[in-house]
Parts: structure tokens; sequence; C-alpha cells
């Protein structure tokens, strides 16, 4: 751990408490087309890219599904709520970003999310400056629980992917830090941390003022 030079954060259940409001909202789209989401299915999904959500829905759903049309509303509705600025910053995660920038830390936020989106939040939360590198999903071509994520934002960072540490709420993504030969840090969100998760991760918090004085300590 002394060796650690870097904290790569996800943005979507770590930085912002977004994944309550995407299941929400995809509950009422889902409802809207007859359909019923469960916290299960919406859990499995988390941290991947559109792609991959997309063919998930419809192997559990069918292929018939209007996935399009679902996702142009979905989107719709999470523009509003961002646009509104109604997606809260996770408690301690503003304290965490500004200790690491203070002790000379790289800071990099490696997100599934769409860069139009991720500016919006980021800068609606002024938090834009923390970051020496933003990856997001329109820069790669694999979905976490691929690693290529991760390693682009070590690349951009100039910092060897096995001195970085990777903050993250969903087992895609801790499995793609794994992937990737970095630490892997599970923060609950949506998910408990199972067998699974403790698998891949090298410690589990239950936030990130947990995560916090992990570092510090």
């Amino acid at each position: 751990m002394k060796e650690v030079k870097a904290i790569i954060f996800d943005m979507d259940g770590v930085i912002f408490d977004t994944e309550r409001v995407y299941l929400d909202i995809w509950s009422k789209v889902f409802e809207k087309y007859g359909y019923k989401i469960t916290k299960e299915v919406y859990i499995s999904v988390m941290g991947r890219g559109r792609k991959k959500v997309k063919e998930i829905f419809m192997k559990n759903f069918g292929e018939n599904m209007p996935i399009e049309e679902m996702y142009m509303e979905k989107d719709a509705m999470l523009a509003k709520v961002i646009g509104n600025n109604e997606v809260p910053m996770k408690l301690g995660a503003y304290d965490l970003l500004k200790y690491l920038k203070e002790n000379n830390y790289k800071v990099a936020l490696a997100t599934s999310a769409r860069r139009n989106r991720v500016t919006k939040q980021i800068e609606a939360a002024e938090i834009e400056s923390f970051f020496d590198a933003i990856v997001c999903g329109d820069d790669i071509l694999e979905s976490k629980p691929n690693p290529e994520i991760f390693i682009k934002a070590a690349c951009n960072l100039e910092v060897d992917k096995e001195k970085c540490i990777v903050i993250e709420d969903s087992p895609a993504g801790i499995e793609a830090a794994y992937n990737a030969n970095m630490i892997g840090i599970h923060v609950e969100d949506l998910k408990k941390a199972d067998n699974d998760i403790k698998k891949y991760c090298y410690r589990s918090f239950k936030s990130l003022i947990e995560v916090g004085e992990f570092l510090k300590g």
C-alpha cells in the first residue's frame, strides 16, 4: 500500500448517489412498458456499458423488448434530474478527493457513463479540478469487467497499474480492477459485499468515510 501513487474512482454509486436514482427511473420506464425490473437484475448491470446493459436486459426480458425506446425515455428522465442538480454526492466523497489532492496522489475518474453526463455532474458539483484524468464509456471498446477502462486511466495518469487503487461499488467494476492487476477497494452502495466481491477486492468498506480513514491510516 505504501507504493500506491494513484486512486481511480468509479462515478455512479461511488462519488454520486446515482444508482438509487437510476433504479427508480428504470423502474418507472419498465412499468410503463409492461415490465418489472428487480433490484437484483439492476445490480447485475451496474457499472457495465450501455451495449452490455441492453444485452442483459433483453436476455432477461426477451428480444422483443423495445429497449431503444426505453433507453431514450430513461436518458430524458435522467437528464432532467441531473439538470436540476438532484443527484447528491456520496457522504465523504468531497473530503476524500480534497485529501488525495492535498497529499499529491494522482486521481482519475473511470466511468461507463457518457462524457456529456459526466461533465455536467462533476461541473455542477465543482469537483472537476480534483481529477488528473477522466475516462468515460465513450473512450473504450470493452465494458467492465474488462479492465480496459482502468488500464487506460492508469496510462493517462502515467502511473504503473500495480500502484493504482480502484474504488468501486459494482461487482463488474471490482472484477475489472482485479483483471487490471490493481488494488480494488469496494465501497457498499446498492450491492453489499458478497463472496464474489470479497474474492476480487482488497478490502470492502461501508462508506467513503471509512475508505478515507483507511487511506490516511
